[in-house]
């Protein structure tokens, strides 16, 4: 972003003006979109979830694999190089804002396979977002919104 976002103003409000696919068409379903601030260990724990049983189907990547997996987002989302050690990732979680939003929109399956995020570097300038559906399963690339 050109300016730093105040962070009274990083909420669902701000996440809706963004160009994200799992989005659209919000509103014109029964109730409305909505985020609340979470923790890098909850995002963390959605992520290791999501990969070690896949989604609603199963198909999960396993325990070391899965774990892998779970790392490599939340780098992902942080915007950090491979090579930044793990104990210093960490570090800088705590640094950056995280939210946790849900939206009734079509693109959402609406069960415990839905997850989205939305993260603010500290600077507040970058905001970086990752939202999944079905995870187990991600034909034509509809399983994940950027």
């Amino acid at each position: 972003m050109p300016s730093p976002l105040s962070t009274d103003d990083f909420g669902m409000s701000f996440i809706k003006e963004l160009p994200l696919r799992c989005l659209a068409g919000e509103g014109r379903r029964r109730g409305s979109a909505l985020a609340c601030a979470t923790t890098p260990d909850e995002v963390l724990n959605e992520l290791f979830s999501a990969s070690y049983s896949g989604g609603v189907n199963g198909q999960g990547q396993g325990g070391a694999y899965a774990r892998l997996y779970a790392w490599d987002s939340l780098y992902a989302l942080m915007g950090l190089p491979a090579a930044v050690p793990f104990l210093e990732a960490v570090r800088q979680a705590t640094d950056h804002r995280w939210l946790r939003f849900m939206a009734f929109t079509d693109w959402f399956h609406h069960d415990t396979s839905d997850a989205a995020f939305a993260v603010l570097d500290p600077t507040h300038t970058r905001v970086a977002v990752l939202a999944a559906t079905d995870t187990d399963v991600d034909r034509d690339g509809l399983g994940w919104s950027r």
